[in-house]
């Protein structure tokens, strides 16, 4: 988030001395003045006297990665479709910077929880969350994509809309959506309390006595409250995201090739595997009767008050 105030302290450096030369000395003192709130130094010369690790670019934004496919999969040194090398730009947005990200989050994340870090794994829990986000946004690109060359296009690369989701074939974006789905087995580990294999109450118990306890501000619940908090705001971004890219294949193929609501009608085992990832029972079954009940409780005693 840091980065994103990089170019004004540049301008800042660049513009504050006079001359070429004085501008050099200067430069390294001005970004050090201008980055002391910043948890990392640029290594551009600057003193950094407070002795801050270096920003490694490479492991940011992968650049050997994005110029390794920057030529499209067909092969072609001179497409006439343009919208070849658009749709081969979009794809390379998802895998190698958002995904990729998204899997490395996915792992800290687990590594956190493992740890009992409750804090720290929420805050990568709502970085995953936007993350959801972004990736809506690059999909959304789809629609600058000219019809006639990109139905040409999709013709050629025998894209089926009848039994598959347009950007599922995408193996990448299955796992990270499956990893993600998978966060829901941690919410006993992150509860204290073990799942009844009988379907007793014994999650939504901890849950209440976690929303609505005496001591829920007390220790480390109030991480574990946040933890919670984020884990279902992932959920809501991954399904926005599912339901939305049907919106979006039906804007750029037509609703006929979409099929947009086939998951009511066709047998699971026919479905793309992300669509029966979002055929599976809600996520957080025991969070959410915990705050139903917890709903009905202050709604009982809004009335007595009455």
């Amino acid at each position: 988030m840091e980065a994103a105030h990089l170019s004004p302290i540049f301008d800042r450096a660049r513009y504050s001395c006079p001359g070429t030369g004085a501008r050099r000395r200067c430069s390294g003192a001005q970004i050090e003045s201008q980055m002391q709130r910043c948890p990392f130094t640029l290594g551009l010369g600057e003193p950094n006297l407070a002795g801050k690790p270096t920003l490694e670019y490479d492991l940011v934004v992968r650049p050997l990665a994005l110029h390794a496919l920057k030529r499209s999969p067909g092969g072609f040194k001179e497409s006439r479709n343009h919208e070849d090398q658009a749709l081969c730009t979009i794809h390379q947005i998802l895998e190698s910077s958002w995904l990729f990200a998204a899997r490395q989050l996915l792992a800290r994340i687990e590594r956190r929880l493992q740890g009992k870090g409750w804090a720290q794994a929420a805050s990568d829990c709502w970085v995953l969350e936007r993350v959801w986000k972004l990736l809506s946004e690059a999909e959304d690109l789809h629609m600058l994509m000219d019809p006639d060359d990109f139905l040409q296009l999709k013709s050629k690369l025998v894209i089926a809309t009848d039994s598959d989701a347009y950007c599922f074939r995408s193996a990448a974006l299955v796992q990270v959506m499956s990893s993600c789905k998978d966060l829901k087995q941690m919410v006993p580990w992150i509860l204290g309390v073990e799942a009844d294999p009988n379907g007793g109450p014994r999650v939504q118990d901890a849950a209440m006595r976690l929303f609505h306890g005496r001591r829920r501000g007390d220790g480390d619940n109030p991480g574990k409250i946040d933890l919670l908090q984020a884990l279902q705001a992932v959920e809501v971004a991954l399904r926005r995201f599912f339901f939305a890219h049907r919106q979006l294949v039906a804007a750029v193929m037509g609703s006929l090739k979409a099929s947009g609501n086939q998951a009511v009608y066709v047998p699971s085992e026919a479905l793309d595997s992300a669509s029966q990832l979002f055929l599976e029972p809600p996520y957080f079954t025991r969070l959410d009767a915990a705050k139903t009940f917890l709903g009905d409780f202050w709604q009982q005693q809004e009335a007595k008050r009455r």
